[in-house]
């Protein structure tokens, strides 16, 4: 809670009009609490506060001060919180463009992989098929030479 030093009015019950509150403590003035909630009010209207007592530092609000303030400070609140939500909302979208740009590229990975293995099983085919056929030239030239050693005898 925020401490405020304000001037007693003659009565001691409620702050000065005329000296508005301070953030230090100096001679003449009181220390008072003020919750985080009641600062803007009382900012602006520490004269309609009353001390709760002679020697407490507790501060009574007025209650007509509330209702025309309440509407300001929501209003506040609520361009925050849009603010927030607003920002909140482009972050999401990023983080969705960069989601959906990952899985784009996973799928193009996983399709790389397939085109790669088919690739790779087709060289293999073809290189069993070339073993074949060097197999079968073989042969053939080892019979073509094998009747042309018969012939010339």
């Amino acid at each position: 809670m925020p401490i405020y030093y304000v001037k007693p009015d003659s009565d001691n019950q409620f702050p000065d009009k005329d000296t508005a509150p301070f953030l230090k403590p100096a001679d003449g003035l009181r220390a008072v609490d003020i919750p985080f909630s009641s600062v803007q009010y009382f900012t602006r209207r520490w004269w309609m506060y009353r001390f709760k007592s002679d020697n407490s530092q507790e501060m009574v609000s007025p209650g007509n001060l509330y209702p025309d303030m309440d509407i300001d400070y929501l209003r506040e609140l609520t361009d925050q919180q849009a603010k927030v939500i607003e920002t909140q909302g482009k972050q999401l979208e990023t983080a969705n463009t960069e989601l959906k740009a990952s899985q784009n590229a996973v799928t193009q990975l996983q399709q790389m992989a397939v085109q790669s293995s088919q690739a790779q099983a087709q060289s293999l085919a073809s290189e069993g098929e070339m073993k074949t056929m060097l197999i079968q030239i073989t042969q053939t030239i080892a019979k073509q030479q094998a009747d042309d050693t018969k012939t010339t005898e």
